[in-house]
């Protein structure tokens, strides 16, 4: 900023009617002129402001902090918050006056009340501290809210599959989730679908293990046949919304390629996902699988575990089903503490579907409040002897020895996701496991 210097009429009054603080005061401190107003902001009349020492009215507290000395020594333009005796807060700027030898001959300062500014800003700090903290607990909410209703995410691993869903949902992309019957691979299909931006298309479900193959391209592609009406496909139901390919592992090679061509083919506005009890990985390492088609569907794989591997979801579970049922026939009954923690130590391998049907007959068959490890059905009691019992009925100890065999790789397949983790698990190598599992695929 340029140097002030005083004019010839410098001794001359400040017009009183100006209406502004403005003090005038001298190299020693001293207030030489003020305004009419000046004062106003200290609750002293203006007059009594004359003549008096800047650093005397510092020491009383009534100019706190003084801007003159500030500006003498520093020898520029001085901005300042002054807080006055009686709360106020003033924003003073101080301007030096230089004389012919460059010294400050002369300090303007000029003043604003602004305790309404400093209550604003005090109130727009503490709202944007409310705002931080309403940022934190919304994503709190959001994370914890990931528990869509009808979604019970109480472990880890549900969470993160709730987590990847609402990441990818509004993107349009394939989607495959493999999981165990009943592990609710439909119902995240769906929260996919309701999460998407194509959430107010069709949702169309096809099961694939119940279409034969004769009939797979027409349903599929739809078209007329001689003498009828024209039938709409699978896809063209889909267009603005979601095809979900339920058990799309279930498919021949030869519908396998049928379903590659046409989704290649055609142009449609929909996004896939689809869903499948075993890997298709192994799949189509087995050749079981097409390549091609494996690629085009295994964008975003989604795998759900089973309920006996997600022990916390499993506990609300069952108390979900137990409120469910005994709200819908009106009956007052409880799981035994027992009975509870049986439940949770069981295999499941129907998870939701086997569950949800234990549940119902325990509540709709016992007459008791309080329900025991005794009410459950016979097949689902412990054997005393903690062994199966197996009924030699005329058969030889190696067909005996297969029979255990078989159930022990078909109960390892639920369990593990690949061959690779059932050969680690079962202590033998990854061809024999293949190979034995072709030998019971084909009994």
């Amino acid at each position: 900023m340029q140097n002030l210097y005083l004019l010839p009429n410098a001794e001359e009054e400040i017009i009183d009617s100006y209406d502004e603080d403005i003090i005038v005061t001298s190299r020693d401190g001293k207030i030489i002129k003020v305004t009419q107003i000046s004062g106003c902001n200290y609750d002293l009349p203006a007059k009594d402001l004359l003549g008096q020492s800047v650093y005397e009215l510092e020491e009383k507290g009534i100019f706190s902090p003084a801007i003159t000395p500030l500006v003498l020594k520093q020898k520029k333009k001085v901005v300042i918050v002054q807080t006055t005796t009686n709360g106020k807060k003033v924003l003073i700027t101080g301007i030096p006056l230089f004389n012919e030898i460059n010294e400050v001959e002369f300090v303007i300062s000029y003043s604003y009340e602004v305790s309404e500014l400093f209550t604003l800003q005090e109130y727009l700090n503490e709202l944007e501290g409310e705002m931080s903290a309403v940022k934190g607990e919304l994503a709190l909410l959001r994370e914890e809210s990931l528990t869509v209703k009808g979604i019970i995410s109480e472990s880890k691993s549900m969470k993160q599959i709730l987590k990847t869903v609402n990441k990818i949902a509004p993107l349009n992309v394939a989607v495959t989730i493999q999981g165990e019957i009943g592990v609710g691979k439909s119902t995240i299909a769906k929260l996919i679908h309701k999460q998407s931006l194509r959430q107010n298309g069709p949702f169309i479900e096809v099961n694939c293990a119940t279409i034969p193959d004769a009939i797979f391209e027409n349903e599929l592609v739809g078209g007329a046949k001689t003498g009828t009406p024209e039938k709409i496909g699978f896809l063209q139901m889909a267009q603005s919304g979601t095809l979900y390919l339920q058990g799309v592992d279930e498919l021949s090679l030869a519908s396998q390629t049928i379903l590659l061509k046409s989704l290649q083919q055609t142009n449609g506005n929909f996004r896939i996902v689809s869903s499948t009890e075993r890997g298709l990985d192994d799949l189509t390492a087995n050749k079981r699988f097409r390549e091609d088609l494996f690629y085009f569907l295994h964008v975003v794989p989604i795998h759900i575990k089973p309920l006996r591997e997600r022990l916390e979801d499993l506990s609300k579970i069952i108390e979900k089903y137990v409120d469910r049922y005994t709200a819908a026939y009106q009956v007052n009954k409880i799981l035994s503490d027992s009975l509870f923690h049986e439940l949770l130590h069981m295999e499941w391998g129907g998870n939701h579907l086997e569950i949800k049907n234990v549940v119902e007959r325990l509540i709709v068959q016992n007459e008791t409040d309080i329900i025991t490890n005794d009410d459950l059905p016979v097949e689902y009691r412990r054997n005393d002897s903690g062994l199966d019992t197996f009924v030699i009925d005329g058969r030889t100890l190696p067909a005996i020895l297969d029979k255990v065999e078989e159930k022990v790789l078909l109960s390892a397949q639920k369990r593990y996701k690949t061959t690779i983790e059932m050969a680690k698990v079962l202590g033998i190598s990854q061809p024999s496991v293949v190979r034995k599992l072709k030998k019971y695929a084909n009994k």
